[in-house]
């Protein structure tokens, strides 16, 4: 029976750990990467059977990267820790990898998501084809080594290593992401922070830091209430296009923060050079 680990993200998040790591009984590991959350998580993790706790800081997807590759299973599944395996997708895992033929690198599994109670069918969670609406499928579950983050982006997917094909699981993960609306502004504020780490100082100006602070909000907002059916949601599509369009909205502001404070502080460093140097060469004052 090959050996199956499951990588946890997480920071702050304990309540929802009591919920998520429950559901991941069926596998043999479980490492949670943790941002040293003050709120009692690694207690927690430490009182779960099979889970070992990870503890460093960095971008959320090199966190990830840190726990593949502290893992030791045959198989890898990345879960978020807003994220629950049901237990007809968990039945169905323990199938797969003990079948999977070698061609198959990995799986992609679909998810169900809920905002603020309700279950989100289009929109961000739009995807054309799909059986049931709003289950949208994304790279989960993989061979060890086979996969993983190229940290170029917070919102990237994961990168493959080697070749063989990607098949989809028939049942699904539900993903609690919004209980309430603040909620979303937190997680935004947070992502958008460290997305803003990965800007190029060198490239990026303030002038395209003004045009994607203008064009990028109403681009999202159409994007995802027009093209991908937000509006079929009704004013839950409503709800979260905004957030999304707002959000993206405050990446753009902090990138510009970013460029512009180096400029700053540029232009303050020749500024003082310059007044050092005017000191320095300043004949001496005659009486």
């Amino acid at each position: 029976m090959p050996k199956l680990s499951v990588v946890v993200p997480t920071k702050n998040e304990v309540g929802l750990l009591h919920v998520s790591l429950p559901a991941l009984a069926f596998a043999d590991e479980i490492v949670v990467v943790d941002e040293f959350s003050s709120d009692g998580t690694a207690d927690y993790v430490r009182s779960v059977p099979n889970a070992r706790i990870l503890q460093r800081t960095g971008l959320l997807n090199e966190n990830i990267n840190a726990g593949l590759d502290a893992a030791t299973g045959d198989w890898v599944m990345i879960v978020d820790s807003d994220e629950v395996v049901t237990p007809e997708l968990a039945r169905e895992i323990r199938e797969r990898i003990s079948s999977a033929s070698r061609n198959i690198l990995g799986y992609a599994l679909p998810s169900r998501v809920y905002w603020c109670g309700r279950t989100l069918r289009y929109g961000p969670q739009y995807e054309r084809g799909v059986k049931v609406p709003g289950e949208r499928y994304r790279k989960r579950l993989f061979r060890r080594g086979a996969a993983r983050y190229a940290c170029v982006s917070l919102h990237e997917d994961l990168t493959t290593i080697g070749t063989g094909v990607w098949e989809r699981t028939e049942h699904r993960y539900d993903h609690f992401t919004i209980s309430a609306v603040r909620r979303w502004f937190e997680k935004a504020n947070y992502y958008s922070d460290r997305d803003a780490r990965l800007v190029d100082l060198t490239r990026y100006t303030e002038r395209k830091a003004a045009f994607a602070m203008i064009w990028k909000p109403i681009k999202t907002f159409l994007v995802f209430f027009v093209k991908r059916q937000g509006y079929r949601d009704g004013a839950l599509g409503v709800v979260t296009c905004g957030c999304y369009a707002v959000s993206s909205f405050m990446e753009e502001a902090k990138k510009w923060e970013r460029v512009a404070t180096a400029r700053g502080s540029a232009e303050l460093s020749r500024d003082v050079e310059a007044a050092r140097a005017f000191v320095i060469n300043e004949p001496a004052a005659t009486t």
